[in-house]
This record gives structure tokens, C-alpha cells and sequence, in this order.
């Protein structure tokens, strides 16, 4: 499904407070570096969070490639402070 300018950029506009909460509901998710099962469900929560929270961009083409990339980077984030932590014992 193809968007109208009009409607990618209104979207835009709407994500601006969405992306707000995604960064506020990312900082909020705590784990244990060192136990497996924590880092798991943390990285299941981190996809939760932006799948729920950028469901209805998914069709925009700016900010629907976006969805994957907070992910990854998300995700490569929860990794460097499990190598952090392992690195530091």
C-alpha cells in the first residue's frame, strides 16, 4: 500500500510523540547482563515495545525501515552491556 506526501508527512508529525515513549519504555527495560534468560526476554521486550508502538508506520516508507534499524540497534546495545559485563569479571 503506497502512502500520499501528505499522508508520510502527517504521519511524521504523529511519530514525533511515539518515538518520544519508545525511548522512554527502552530505558525502562532492566536485565542482568550476566544471566541468559534475562537478556532473552529483554531483547523479546525491545521487540515487543517497537513492534506495538510502530505498528501503524509500517506502510510509510520512512518510517516503516525504520521499525528494523531501532531494533537492531536496540538490541546491539543490550549485547555491548552483556560483553561489558562479561569482559569486566
Amino acid at each position: 500500500m503506497r502512502c500520499s506526501t501528505d499522508e508520510i508527512r502527517h504521519q511524521i508529525l504523529d511519530a514525533e510523540p511515539v518515538l518520544k515513549r519508545l525511548d522512554i519504555e527502552m530505558e525502562g527495560i532492566e536485565f542482568d547482563p550476566l544471566l541468559p534468560s534475562s537478556v532473552t526476554a529483554a531483547c523479546a521486550r525491545v521487540d515487543r515495545v517497537i513492534e506495538h508502538l510502530l505498528a501503524r508506520f509500517k506502510a510509510n516508507p520512512i518510517l516503516g525501515p525504520l521499525t528494523k534499524e531501532l531494533k537492531s540497534q536496540y538490541i546491539d546495545g543490550i549485547q555491548a552491556r552483556v560483553a561489558h559485563a562479561r569482559n569486566g569479571q
